[in-house]
């Protein structure tokens, strides 16, 4: 149990780690496209690598189990995408506090699509987490700040996104290996960015160390150690304990941030994010059911 704390809190650094090294690429030149793949790209070669030299058989996979990865690779190529938008057109930090109201999306998921019945606390925690989005956005002075709708847009995407592909993995980690899961993923997310955007002259005008940085950043310190932690530690603990810890995400990141990046955020926006923060743990009151695998 203990090992599955220490699982996700390394996640949660790694991930934390990712809008520093989008918000670097996109401030020397980077374009979204270079970024995702690079990601993948080299996160899909070592994974399988890692795979191949560890001796496991994960590449063989019995039918029913490829289209459950596929679809779990596609919605997190779906969190990715949206998360590196928002980036290019918001702060890192309130991106990443938007990213994690995915517990909330858990929630409503749970009520809308498997009929479970919200309870005294998830009524609170909807309230709290509303609330606190209005507050992190800064919506009472829209015109006196640079919080673009866009980039809200893609934010509460990515986190709807990431929702999903916390509760799908949940079910994956019973039958599944966390190298599994994580090099399909990679390779599902790189043919994914590959249709999205074709490779055509894709690092004509880059700077090459700038590739380099944001390359081995997000692939190595946040795509491959995060999802092998977190799916590990899913694995351990379940999902509603792992999301609920991975809450530090936001603040290690805003931490990061401020002190890399140089942002800041007002009074009002870090009270709302101590309120997103407050309504995913008070999820860990509720005792309530997990909800079924989107795939069964």
């Amino acid at each position: 149990m203990k090992n599955g704390y220490v699982l996700i809190i390394l996640a949660a650094l790694g991930f934390a780690a990712l809008p520093i090294f989008i918000k670097y690429g996109y401030n020397v030149g980077l374009t979204t496209e270079v970024m995702l793949f690079l990601r993948f790209l080299i996160a899909s070669i070592l994974l399988s690598f890692i795979m191949l030299v560890s001796g496991r058989k994960g590449f063989k996979l019995n039918k029913s189990s490829l289209p459950k990865l596929v679809l779990h690779g596609l919605v997190f190529f779906g969190s990715s995408y949206c998360y590196v938008l928002a980036i290019k057109h918001m702060s890192a930090t309130v991106t990443n506090i938007l990213l994690y109201t995915y517990p909330l999306m858990v929630v409503v998921m749970a009520t809308m699509i498997f009929k479970e019945k919200i309870s005294l606390v998830k009524t609170i925690t909807l309230l709290i987490s509303f609330l606190g989005c209005l507050m992190v956005i800064d919506i009472i002075n829209t015109s006196t700040h640079q919080i673009s709708m866009l980039g809200v847009l893609h934010g509460i995407g990515s986190a709807v996104f990431y929702a999903v592909y916390n509760i799908n993995g949940q079910y994956l980690s019973k039958t599944l290996e966390p190298v599994t899961i994580s090099t399909y993923t990679s390779v599902v997310c790189l043919l994914a960015t590959m249709v999205v955007y074709p490779p055509v002259n894709l690092f004509a005008g880059h700077s090459f160390q700038a590739m380099w940085i944001v390359g081995l950043g997000t692939a190595i310190f946040s795509t491959i150690i995060p999802l092998f932690c977190y799916q590990k530690g899913v694995s351990l603990l379940g999902a509603s304990q792992a999301s609920i810890l991975s809450n530090i995400e936001p603040v290690i990141a805003t931490v990061l941030a401020f002190l890399i990046l140089g942002e800041k955020l007002s009074t009002l926006q870090l009270s709302g994010a101590f309120l997103i923060i407050l309504g995913g743990l008070l999820l860990k009151l509720d005792k309530g059911k997990q909800p079924s695998t989107l795939n069964s």
